[in-house]
């Protein structure tokens, strides 16, 4: 059964890059911590410690912890959710983008993030 249906390219994020992000996804009027698996233009795959059910929409904070943080705010509707080894997983469908130009510009910085740690 294939459950992703995304067909544009899909960022992974290395473990080094994670202590520059903090993802943060609505659940039930409560911001929960979360961790990207990976993320495209039109989805993202998340790992966290709340269960979703298919249909469900809510708002996530994408920010970048860096000297000049930026973050973006941008809502989803989860596809799936399912339990793993105690969390769940979850693929959901972006659907409002509060900074189009800047999740462009997150995108150019993410692949240059993984270009160079690729050739160091």
């Amino acid at each position: 059964m294939k459950i992703d249906n995304r067909k544009e390219q899909r960022h992974e994020i290395p473990n080094p890059c994670r202590k520059y992000l903090t993802f943060t996804v609505k659940h039930e009027h409560e911001q929960v911590t979360a961790v990207i698996g990976n993320f495209s233009r039109n989805g993202i795959l998340f790992e966290c410690s709340r269960q979703f059910t298919a249909g469900d929409r809510t708002e996530c904070s994408l920010r970048l912890n860096t000297a000049n943080p930026r973050e973006i705010t941008f809502g989803i509707e989860v596809r799936y959710c399912y339990e793993n080894k105690g969390a769940f997983i979850t693929g959901a469908s972006v659907h409002a983008i509060s900074q189009d130009k800047w999740f462009d510009a997150f995108e150019q910085l993410f692949d240059m993030i993984v270009t160079r740690r690729g050739t160091s």
